[in-house]
């Protein structure tokens, strides 16, 4: 955090964010501004204010605040150098601007700064306060370090923003420990940070600093109260907040911002590896989330929820095992390899050990069981894949055939209970989702899979419409946004399952050429496919096809001459 703060505080221009700041800090610590920054002149003082310093003595603090590095040139060039500043706060400030009682206090000369001092002018330095201290006078240096110190200990953060935006945090931290809190505060708080757009560097970075600073205050208060899912939505909410703004100024041309982007994704990994290593132990314990689950239904819906937090987390290693593949060195990607094995490790017991991982409730379970299956398959475990394949197909069709349930197509909680309890009679008439087991089918190169999707079908007399949705170029405009799979792209219906599994792949190949519009996304040319996985979780919208067609592209083009 303070690595976090530190980098926003360098950032801070010295009239009005750096000085306000500073009188932040001192109120905060119970010292008393008696005098605030103010243009024109001001005999080198830009803070004076009156409190009981660390040794317990009450003292006149007189600050005078720059910007950046104190260098030579910084500190003796122009009438605004430190050294004229110190000169004037000592030869005209104090004898023309003080009380008589505020001339008997002792005094504290400050020079504060949100840079260094240089090690060329350290001595220097050294040499004036020597020369001009005495029992009532001292001197003392706030650099960046210092007060990122002051400001992590004494404003908590918080203090950092504007009132708007804190309260928006602190209503946000408020709400944190309830578990259907839907975060508005935090998204409305991200939204006003970046509610207007920026073109140079320093407003630029300020913001995506002031970002990572909220989201880092989030997860350590989540940490804290123990329900780490929230910083997991939060960090999925920011970083697709945070690339629709930069891609809509056209600014990841920048390798500043690309640098930027990257550290945000880091903090979104950190806080994925905490939560992982939090119930990492749960994933291993026969049926371990029943006990998270007033019933049966809510225990499913935990099960699916979590195989799909835990596939994101594992893709994201996977994302940065990508970043920093080098044949050369190995090393530098061998952590994420490791972590990604870990969790797949992980991911494999969760669904072997809760059986209701092979009953999906909703059409839609298709967002949780697509960035699974993919993640499985990267990590080497092909036959994983399909043994989870085949009992999810058994599952719907012996759900289908002994309660007359099949996965409800329009998500409804309350039908849902309905149809288990008999109150409604389900009449499904469409399925995204087994068409994606179909898909996987063709990619596994699984028969048996396929043939029991067949037999699925003649449960509904094979009048059961198969459908998948494919992004269009205008999708590209959207796909960041809630409901972009309704708003955009189109629907491919009445899909057939033929006699062959291999007509079926043919069919498969000849898509992925016709309609993967998202190819052509320039989040692609970036290489950050992974937004598109992050997209539709967070806003549980339909996966993008080519994300695991593109698998059945890459594996079998020469199998099918």
């Amino acid at each position: 955090m303070n690595f976090l703060i530190n980098e926003y505080i360098a950032l801070l221009k010295e009239d009005g964010e750096l000085d306000a700041l500073l009188i932040d800090v001192l109120i905060k610590k119970g010292i008393t501004p008696i005098s605030k920054p103010q243009k024109g002149r001001q005999y080198g003082v830009d803070i004076a204010a009156i409190g009981k310093d660390e040794d317990g003595v009450e003292k006149l603090f007189l600050i005078t605040v720059k910007q950046g590095d104190i260098t030579r040139t910084v500190w003796d060039s122009n009438q605004n150098s430190v050294r004229q500043s110190l000169n004037e706060i000592l030869e005209t400030y104090i004898s023309i601007s003080l009380t008589s009682e505020q001339k008997k206090l002792p005094k504290k000369v400050i020079v504060a700064t949100n840079g260094n001092l240089n090690q060329t002018i350290q001595i220097t330095w050294a040499k004036y306060c020597e020369k001009y201290e005495k029992d009532s006078l001292r001197f003392d240096f706030w650099g960046i370090d210092i007060i990122t110190k002051m400001v992590s200990e004494n404003l908590l953060s918080e203090r950092l923003f504007d009132s708007e935006k804190r309260s928006l945090l602190k209503k946000t931290l408020a709400f944190l420990e309830l578990k259907d809190y839907d975060l508005k505060h935090y998204n409305m708080l991200v939204g006003l940070i970046l509610n207007k757009s920026a073109k140079t560097k320093k407003p630029l970075i300020k913001k995506l600093k002031l970002l990572q600073i909220c989201l880092n205050i989030v997860f350590k208060w989540s940490e804290d109260n123990g329900y780490l899912k929230s910083a997991i939505i939060a960090a999925d909410k920011t970083i697709i907040e945070v690339y629709k703004w930069l891609e809509g100024q056209n600014h990841f041309n920048k390798r500043y911002i690309r640098l930027e982007y990257y550290n945000i994704h880091l903090l979104r990994r950190k806080i994925g590896i905490a939560y992982f290593n939090k119930v990492n132990e749960h994933y291993f314990v026969e049926h371990s989330l029943h006990r998270y689950s007033r019933n049966q239904i809510e225990y499913n819906l935990t099960v699916w929820e979590e195989i799909n937090i835990l596939a994101s987390i594992g893709l994201t290693e996977i994302k940065h095992f990508e970043y920093h593949f080098d044949p050369k060195k190995t090393e530098s990607s061998a952590i994420y390899e490791k972590s990604a094995m870990n969790i797949s490790e992980a991911l494999l017991s969760l669904i072997n050990t809760n059986p209701t991982s092979y009953y999906p409730l909703y059409d839609d379970n298709i967002i949780d069981i697509e960035p699974a299956m993919r993640f499985l398959y990267f990590t080497g475990h092909g036959e994983e894949c399909v043994k989870w394949l085949r009992m999810i197909v058994v599952g719907i069709h012996d759900s289908k055939k002994i309660k007359n349930f099949f996965p409800i197509f329009n998500s409804n909680y309350e039908n849902l209970i309905d149809y288990h309890l008999g109150i409604k009679k389900q009449d499904e008439k469409s399925s995204m989702l087994l068409t994606f087991l179909a898909d996987w089918s063709a990619i596994l190169n699984c028969k048996e899979a396929y043939e029991d999707l067949k037999k699925i079908l003649g449960l509904f007399d094979n009048k059961l419409n198969l459908q998948i949705w494919f992004p269009k170029k205008e999708t590209e405009k959207m796909y960041l946004s809630k409901g972009y799979s309704r708003n955009s792209g189109k629907v491919k219906h009445s899909i057939t399952l033929y006699d062959s599994i291999q007509e079926y792949q043919v069919e498969i190949m000849e898509e992925v050429e016709l309609f993967s519009a998202e190819k052509e996304f320039k989040s692609m040319e970036f290489g950050n496919d992974l937004i598109f996985s992050i997209t539709s979780i967070y806003h549980r919208d339909l996966p993008f096809p080519f994300l695991w067609r593109r698998l059945f592209d890459m594996n079998n083009r020469t199998n099918l001459s």
